[in-house]
């Protein structure tokens, strides 16, 4: 499978990979035990392994992908970008970029957010964390008010598509479905909304 495709069909392969035994062990043991250095690390790789499941390029950390003239591990400071595939390098605009912050402070996650938004690509994501689900919705308010409203006015004709998926601690048992949940952000109610 090749080519740009949205958000919603990316997550439903990231779903499929994260339950591979050689990502989802770690990644439960590491958001029950609070380690989220470690989360992230794997995390990492499960993007990227998404991202090479589709067909794409991906760069990041550890990840070295020989998609732009100059090589690098990761590109603008970004955790994670993805590239069609070519047959050499060139001088090309990402197809998708993710972030995976491992902090719980509000700022550091919009932060995040606000970066994927102004990276001109196809879609952008970013993975953070919250130790309960009741957090969710303080975090989604924050994030719209405070990045999403400034960034993307009513009056904008450009439609962000921006993935946002949360992981919580308290329920890293229910691995991964109760773990991650994942959110749209919808120009038309102007709020993330639930993927599913």
């Amino acid at each position: 499978m090749s080519g740009v495709i949205g958000p919603v069909e990316w997550y439903q392969v990231f779903r499929r990979e994260v339950r591979n035994p050689r990502w989802a062990d770690p990644l439960r043991e590491s958001a029950l035990k609070g380690h989220l250095r470690t989360w992230t690390k794997y995390l990492t790789d499960v993007v990227v392994a998404t991202c090479q499941d589709l067909g794409w390029a991906a760069v990041a950390r550890g990840c070295l992908a020989a998609v732009l003239p100059v090589p690098r591990q990761e590109y603008l400071a970004v955790d994670v970008m993805a590239f069609l595939c070519a047959d050499r390098p060139g001088w090309r605009r990402p197809t998708a970029v993710f972030e995976l912050e491992n902090r719980l402070d509000l700022e550091a996650i919009s932060y995040s957010v606000w970066k994927v938004s102004v990276i001109r690509c196809f879609f952008g994501g970013v993975f953070c964390y919250r130790q309960q689900p009741e957090g969710i919705r303080d975090l989604l308010v924050g994030l719209t008010q405070g990045v999403m409203a400034e960034l993307h006015p009513p009056a904008e004709q450009h439609e962000a598509k921006i993935l946002l998926v949360v992981g919580t601690r308290s329920k890293a048992e229910d691995f991964p479905d109760g773990f991650f949940k994942p959110y749209l952000w919808d120009s038309t109610v102007r709020q993330f909304r639930p993927l599913w």
